[in-house]
Formats: C-alpha cells, structure tokens, sequence
C-alpha cells in the first residue's frame, strides 16, 4: 500500500506520522542538521533512495556541507560493509555541482 493511498484512506496515520517527524527533527541536544545528517548514514543503509534523496537535500539546506554528506556516508560505510557503497553514485549526484555524465 502506497503512502498517497494511506492518506485518502487514513489521513489520521499520516498526519500522525509527520507530527513524529516534526517532532523528532527540531532542534534538541542535536541540531536538526546533524539529525539529517544521521539519517542520510542510516537511509544509505536501509538502501532507501527516495529517503537518501530527501534527508541528503534537506541536510544541504539546512547549511551541510558536501564534506559532512560524505563523512556521514563514510560512517554507513564503514558500519555496514560495502552493501553501504552502493549509494556512493547517488550521493555524489546529489552534491555535485554538476551533472554526472
């Protein structure tokens, strides 16, 4: 079942589902940019690539820099064994200045 078909059938889920996000992704004892940060290691190993393309976008904007992206990946990398790399390639589009060809 798809989340947009979740929502017409049970809009309460979702809107519970994101005040848990809202929730979770403020400002604590970490930033809002170092939990996304987490997230994008935690995502790359979960192989979830829409997930990995909105916490990677979302770290961005909240000022990460290309070199903390990396270094998060590195962490997933590192705990997870090579099945994290696979994500190298999505990643480096996502922070790259330019397309890659």
């Amino acid at each position: 079942m798809s989340l947009n078909q979740i929502m017409k059938e049970q809009p309460e889920v979702i809107s519970a589902l994101y005040r848990y996000r809202n929730t979770i992704f403020k400002d604590g004892s970490l930033t809002t940019k170092e939990k996304e940060l987490i997230a994008v290691a935690v995502v790359s190993v979960l192989k979830c690539e829409e997930c990995l393309d909105v916490h990677a976008k979302k770290a961005l904007e909240l000022g990460a820099t290309k070199d903390e992206i990396r270094e998060a990946m590195l962490v997933a990398m590192y705990l997870a064994g090579p099945q994290a790399a696979i994500w190298t390639d999505k990643i480096d589009d996502l922070i790259s200045d330019k397309p890659r060809e």
